[in-house]
C-alpha cells in the first residue's frame, strides 16, 4: 500500500510502529464508504446516548467481521451510585444493528478512574474547568494518577502501567483572568520515553465558553510489563 501513496501522504495515512489499530474485515460486502458512514453514525449515537446522563465515554472501538460488528466503549460515571439503564442499552444496540446492517455486540466497560482512558480524562478535565483553574484541575489529576517508574513483570499481574501523563489546554477559561498573549497551557508528569514496550494513548475534548473555543488534549504513556513486546488495542 505504501507504493500507492506518496511518501508525504503515507506517513499520515499509514500506521506507525506505536499506532494502535483495530482489524476490520470487509469480506461481507461492507465497502469503505459505507463503513465510514456507519462509523460516523456510531460515534454520534454513542455520544448522544451518554451525554444526557452525565457519563463520560471514550470513542467507540469498532471491530468488523463478515457476519457481526463488535463495538466497545469505555465509560466513567461521575456519580458512583449511578447506573446505566438496561432498556436504553438494548435500544442503542438495536439502532446500531440497523446502522451496520448486521448483528452488533455492544460492550460497555466501566472504568473506576478517569485517567485510565485519554478521551475520558480530557472530557473530565473540560468538565472541571467550568468552575476551576487549569493549575488546580491538573494538580487534582496528578495527585491521584501517580505514574509508575519501575515495575518488574514478575511483580505485577497487570499487562501495563501508566508511566506518564501530558495535558495541553488551548483556549481561554472563564475562571481565569484573560491572557491575551497566552492561550496555550500544558502540564506533564512522569516519563514519555519511546521504546518497543511503550504505548501512547491520545485523546481530546473540545467545547466552547464565553471566551471562545476550548480544547483539551491528553496523552497517556503506558509501558508493558511483559517480558516481550505485545500489542495493546484501545
Amino acid at each position: 500500500m505504501k507504493d500507492i501513496l506518496s511518501s508525504s501522504l503515507a506517513k499520515y495515512y499509514l500506521p506507525s510502529d506505536n499506532t494502535n489499530i483495530t482489524a476490520h474485515s470487509f469480506d461481507g460486502g461492507v465497502n469503505s464508504t459505507a463503513y465510514l458512514h456507519a462509523t460516523r453514525h456510531t460515534n454520534t449515537l454513542v455520544s448522544q446516548f451518554f451525554e444526557p446522563i452525565d457519563v463520560l465515554a471514550s470513542k467507540p472501538i469498532i471491530d468488523v467481521t463478515p457476519t457481526t460488528v463488535s463495538i466497545t466503549v469505555f465509560y466513567y460515571m461521575v456519580q458512583d451510585r449511578a447506573a446505566l439503564n438496561s432498556n436504553t442499552i438494548n435500544a442503542l444496540g438495536e439502532v446500531l444493528s440497523t446502522v451496520w446492517g448486521r448483528p452488533v455486540e455492544l460492550r460497555l466497560v466501566k472504568l473506576h478512574y478517569p485517567y485510565l482512558n485519554s478521551d475520558i480524562l480530557a472530557a473530565f478535565i473540560v468538565k472541571n474547568l467550568e468552575h476551576d483553574r487549569f493549575e488546580r484541575v491538573v494538580s487534582k489529576v496528578f495527585g491521584v494518577a501517580t505514574p509508575v517508574r519501575h515495575v518488574r513483570a514478575e511483580d505485577s499481574n497487570l499487562p501495563s502501567h501508566i508511566i506518564g501523563i501530558k495535558i495541553r489546554l488551548a483556549g481561554r477559561l472563564t475562571t481565569e483572568t484573560s491572557r491575551p498573549r497566552m492561550t496555550v497551557q500544558s502540564a506533564q508528569i512522569g516519563s514519555f520515553k519511546n521504546s518497543t514496550q511503550t504505548l501512547i494513548d491520545a485523546g481530546r475534548c473540545t467545547t466552547a465558553n464565553k471566551k471562545g473555543a476550548l480544547t483539551v488534549q491528553v496523552w497517556i504513556s503506558q509501558r508493558s510489563t511483559a517480558n516481550t513486546p505485545q500489542s495493546v488495542i484501545f
